[in-house]
């Protein structure tokens, strides 16, 4: 934390890459909390740095939100509310809620080092974007796996979602081809129920947007929220939004 951003980035790159238990990496950070308050005497932006590792290890999907909260309730036993730790883990907690903050997070150092890290979510977006059409246009279910994978930002497949349900929304939910490469992804594990639910839930907020061109856009989403749950893929617990 006492480097310039482009170790931040690398240091986050890094995190997301290990091949670590969940447990040991959430370990790692309560040693972290538990050492800020000597920090803090060199570096005064400790907590700013600590806000952004932990918000960009849980976009990285490295640690959950619940880990975070496992972690601001053992350290309010150890700790005062004013400490470096505790405040670090409460802005991290206002920042995730925050509209668009996966967004802003994964820039949070700039582009950062070199490579597939370093991509701008524009490219990435439209990258995703020309993948889904060469895949509904022919092309091999495998292959489209191949390519989503090697885009190499995991975090990032909730985009492969939504961008597959407006597709098939603009085809009167026609479109099996893309269904299946959803349910294969899922089944890969190349898409995650954490990054099934949330492009479902960036679908849900551009519904009203997506009626000017396709009036039905509501009714289709009702039905893919419905279909998802039945097939597995989206937890019976998702909110309908605007079905209800």
């Amino acid at each position: 934390m006492d480097r310039k951003s482009r170790e931040k980035e690398m240091a986050s790159v890094l995190l997301s890459s290990l091949c670590m238990s969940p447990e040991d990496v959430v370990l790692g950070f309560h040693l972290l909390i538990e050492s800020t308050e000597d920090a803090t005497l060199d570096n005064l932006a400790i907590v700013e740095d600590l806000t952004m590792f932990f918000a960009r290890s849980v976009v990285d999907e490295v640690i959950t939100p619940s880990d975070l909260e496992a972690m601001e309730e053992e350290a309010s036993r150890g700790m005062t509310g004013g400490s470096t730790g505790m405040l670090a883990l409460r802005n991290v907690q206002a920042l995730l809620g925050a509209k668009l903050s996966a967004e802003w997070i994964l820039r949070c150092w700039g582009s950062g080092g070199s490579g597939k890290a370093g991509w701008e979510l524009d490219d990435v977006k439209d990258k995703i974007g020309k993948l889904l059409q060469e895949y509904d246009y022919g092309s091999d279910i495998r292959e489209a796996c191949r390519c989503i994978k090697e885009l190499g930002m995991p975090f990032f497949h909730h985009e492969v979602v939504k961008k597959a349900l407006v597709a098939i929304m603009e085809k009167k939910g026609k479109d099996e081809r893309l269904w299946g490469l959803l349910a294969e992804c899922y089944g890969r594990g190349l898409i995650t129920p954490n990054q099934m639910t949330k492009g479902l839930e960036r679908l849900a907020s551009c519904v009203d947007d997506l009626a000017l061109d396709v009036p039905d856009a509501g009714k289709q989403f009702c039905c893919y929220v419905e279909r998802t749950k039945k097939g597995g893929l989206l937890d019976a617990s998702f909110p309908n939004g605007v079905c209800s």
